[in-house]
């Protein structure tokens, strides 16, 4: 983000780098084996979660440029100190097979490639957000990382939190070498 801020991005790193962003999310239940691409996110630690997230829905009700909303994300949310690392966040905007699966199973996998050979398999509990703080923040960093301003209707967006259990290092020098915990 820092890197589209100041104008150094290409559009090829641009996409590449998106791929950190963009795990596909296994899971099995009712719905069967499902693998879906879905964007990821970081959560912030609970004694900073609800603060921030008052701060974040500010920033929305009023408007701001993607520019603006950019550096508000830099500052509030990516600070390595607040952020909670065994957890990764996501938004449900189908309500299709993950989420027919994941309230029967709570047991997922994310899978992480970048090419040519990073690859990261992270295994999750998951447990479901609707009209609590958690719901609130990751919806709110979504829409102002797209735009700066509340774009749907919330109600029809839980959140998903996963809850990190394992991670897995899938590059082929190490073929699966556990790294966590």
């Amino acid at each position: 983000m820092q890197r589209v801020l100041k104008g150094k991005s290409t559009r090829e790193d641009f996409l590449i780098g998106f791929l950190r962003h963009t795990p596909a999310v296994v899971s099995y239940g009712p719905a069967g084996l499902n693998a879906s691409i879905k964007g990821v996110g970081f959560i912030l630690k609970e004694e900073y979660l609800e603060e921030t997230t008052n701060k974040l829905l500010e920033c929305l009700e009023k408007g701001i440029d993607s520019k603006e909303a950019l550096k508000i994300l830099l500052e509030l949310v990516y600070d390595e100190n607040k952020v909670d690392f065994s957890k990764l966040t996501s938004i449900e905007l189908a309500k299709r097979h993950t989420w027919t699966n994941v309230r029967k199973n709570p047991t997922a996998t994310l899978l992480f490639y970048i090419p040519p050979n990073i690859t990261y398999e992270v295994r999750c509990t998951v447990t479901i957000h609707e009209n609590d703080v958690y719901w609130k923040y990751v919806n709110a960093v979504h829409d102002l990382y797209h735009g700066g301003k509340k774009q749907r209707d919330w109600s029809k967006t839980p959140v998903y939190i996963f809850h990190i259990k394992e991670i897995y290092d899938n590059n082929p020098r190490v073929m699966g070498a556990k790294i966590y915990p």
